[in-house]
């Protein structure tokens, strides 16, 4: 064998090395992208439905659940996801009757007059819940702070994931009942944090009455 085809030799097989190295790091970047943008999806998606059904829950767990009342499942449900503040007075105790929360109460299911007991079980329940939702979405965002720090890291690294896979991808979604959003669209929407109103317009909009969660959609 000449010493022409040996080099020959040599040099492709460091290129097929080279190649096959290229290929392995790509591949693992793009897993990487899979792996993250399904996991937000879901935890998106979650979360919505753990807040749409949280009203269900309370009246459960306080005995109520054969009351039948729009308005008050969505007065719960808008206690869980923050519209009431945190009800509690100057000393930092729970206020108990009295306040915008006790009031869309009692407009919500008058029968509450005559059993102030039980508004005190569906704060506790309230606030239980309210912790358990404030949980998810700090994991909801903590994934999102940790997908945009992936495909932003490395000069080279963000200029693969961005230009060659297109991350974020169509992979990544938002969805609001019949409403989809992708990519990122889908990353710009999930960013919003929920502190309010009716479950979907809460999810859309980041906001409440009176109240804007700072970087949200005008």
């Amino acid at each position: 064998m000449t010493k022409g085809k040996i080099t020959a030799l040599i040099v492709g097989g460091v290129l097929l090395v080279l190649a096959l190295a290229g290929y392995g790091y790509f591949n693992g970047l793009n897993t990487d992208r899979v792996n993250m943008e399904t996991t937000i999806t879901a935890q998106y998606q979650s979360n919505q439905l753990e807040l749409d059904t949280y009203h269900k829950k309370i009246k459960e767990a306080v005995g109520i659940a054969n009351v039948k009342s729009d308005k008050l499942d969505q007065v719960l449900r808008n206690a869980v996801s923050g519209r009431y503040g945190d009800n509690k007075d100057e000393a930092g105790n729970r206020q108990g009757q009295g306040g915008a929360f006790f009031s869309a109460i009692v407009e919500a299911y008058p029968d509450i007059r005559g059993q102030l007991d039980l508004y005190d079980r569906i704060v506790d329940a309230v606030f239980a819940g309210r912790e358990a939702f404030k949980q998810k979405q700090n994991l909801l965002l903590d994934r999102v702070r940790a997908y945009e720090v992936w495909m932003n890291d490395g000069l080279v690294q963000s200029v693969l994931i961005k230009k060659v896979i297109g991350a974020p991808t169509d992979l990544l979604q938002a969805r609001i009942g019949t409403k989809v959003m992708r990519g990122q669209d889908a990353l710009d929407q999930i960013r919003l944090i929920v502190t309010s109103q009716a479950t979907g317009q809460a999810f859309e909009t980041g906001q409440d009455e009176g109240v804007q969660i700072p970087g949200a959609k005008q």
